[in-house]
């Protein structure tokens, strides 16, 4: 046999292949309502749509070699068109509209979960306020000046930890590790991360959020800014109650720690999302409950 009737032989049977079934789905589908029908033929039609695209970007696109020139304006337009979708164009608008939904929805996730958390809480705020009240002359509760975003002042309420005044004779300064100025109930609050509770407030009012970069005092970020620059890279969001930086560094005392900091603080403002925000909340209990990076 040569090759010549091999190819016929093989073309008869491909094409009485291809009629079986043609016949075989075209019985079928008489069978079919016109509701199913209609579904079938718009879902072919999409298939064939989508094939002429996957042609037009495979061509023009992604030609081998060097970029193809196309012959024609409208080859040209089409293609600019698709090398605009599959070169990040249309990627970089759904990343935008997310970021920006997810900023609302963070917001609005910050405003229930403070709220409830505020009514929860509640009588563990009035056993600490006692314990406090016993413990050491003073307000129960501390606030104090803070930047928020875009360097907006706010002040940051926190369970008092400290002995009254404990800053009229040094100026701000930043904890040391046994510092004496913190008192012994204000020691068991600090490791437990408790003395952070009221900041909910903070949360619901707008001035924060459950997570972001820790608010640093005024005086600080002028210090810190004329070693480290870009240090108000951590403006361009809310700050949190707690973040990566807190659960991932140990707690920074000085410039040095500050700008290490930082780039944990960039990695998440750069990386902002849902699972990223899920993963810290889990990294902030494994803390609070070892009572890591606390001083």
């Amino acid at each position: 046999m040569n090759s010549k009737r091999f190819y016929k032989i093989i073309k008869i049977e491909l094409r009485n292949l291809f009629l079986g079934w043609f016949k075989y789905f075209n019985k079928g589908f008489a069978k079919l309502t016109k509701k199913n029908r209609l579904i079938i033929n718009i879902a072919m039609s999409c298939l064939f749509f989508l094939g002429i695209v996957f042609m037009v970007v495979k061509s023009l696109v992604y030609a081998q070699g060097e970029a193809a020139i196309p012959e024609t304006m409208n080859n040209f337009l089409l293609g600019s068109f698709f090398s605009w979708i599959m070169g990040g164009g249309l990627a970089s608008i759904i990343i935008r509209f997310v970021r920006k939904n997810y900023l609302r929805l963070k917001r609005a996730l910050d405003i229930i979960v403070s709220a409830v958390s505020l009514i929860v809480l509640s009588p563990l705020y009035l056993i600490i306020a006692l314990i406090t009240m016993i413990d050491s002359d003073g307000a129960v509760f501390f606030k104090q000046e803070r930047l928020g975003q875009n360097g907006k002042l706010f002040k940051m309420w926190k369970f008092r930890t400290m002995r009254r005044n404990a800053e009229l004779e040094t100026g701000p300064v930043w904890t040391q590790e046994d510092d004496p100025r913190i008192t012994k109930i204000g020691q068991f609050l600090r490791k437990a991360h408790l003395d952070e509770l009221p900041q909910l407030i903070n949360v619901f009012r707008g001035d924060m959020s459950l997570i972001g970069p820790r608010p640093e005092r005024p005086e600080f970020t002028e210090i810190i800014t004329r070693t480290v620059p870009n240090f108000t890279k951590r403006l361009d969001v809310r700050p949190g109650i707690t973040g990566l930086a807190q659960v991932r560094y140990r707690y920074g005392a000085s410039i040095k720690d500050s700008e290490r900091k930082l780039k944990f603080d960039s990695i998440y403002i750069d990386k902002m999302s849902w699972l990223f925000d899920f993963k810290i909340a889990l990294w902030t209990v494994k803390t609070m409950l070892t009572g890591e990076g606390a001083r």
